[in-house]
């Protein structure tokens, strides 16, 4: 499984990489949805976790376009700060979850691992 975790916020992306590499999981990490969206065009990825107001291409306009272009991922989930932005909201554009910033170490670790167990069982 190849997972791929989108957000501008340097210092976010530094705590997913050590969050990741303590799950000992394949991923990357894109500082913004212009660069995801190449990688994703380039690599295989099942999971993609997305901010979603970022510069140059923004998480909704990420979605559209791994819709648009039917690249395959198995489940697309916003990570913001915006409460305002419902889970409803987000299955209406195509995504299956949202997660709310501040989010902990231990609630995102938790996430990731109940989806390895469900994949596995």
């Amino acid at each position: 499984m190849n997972f791929l975790f989108v957000e501008d916020e340097a210092e976010l992306l530094e705590l997913y990489q050590i969050l990741l590499e303590d799950l000992d999981i394949n991923f990357k990490l894109a500082c913004n949805g212009e660069e995801a969206l190449k990688l994703l065009e380039t690599e295989e990825y099942d999971y993609v976790f997305s901010d979603i107001r970022m510069p140059k291409m923004d998480g909704f306009e990420l979605l559209d376009n791994i819709v648009g272009k039917n690249l395959n991922i198995k489940r697309f989930v916003f990570i913001t700060a915006h409460v305002d932005i419902s889970k409803e909201d987000v299955e209406e554009k195509g995504a299956q979850d949202i997660l709310y910033k501040p989010l902990g170490h231990k609630h995102l670790k938790t996430y990731i691992q109940d989806i390895l167990q469900a994949t596995t069982a």
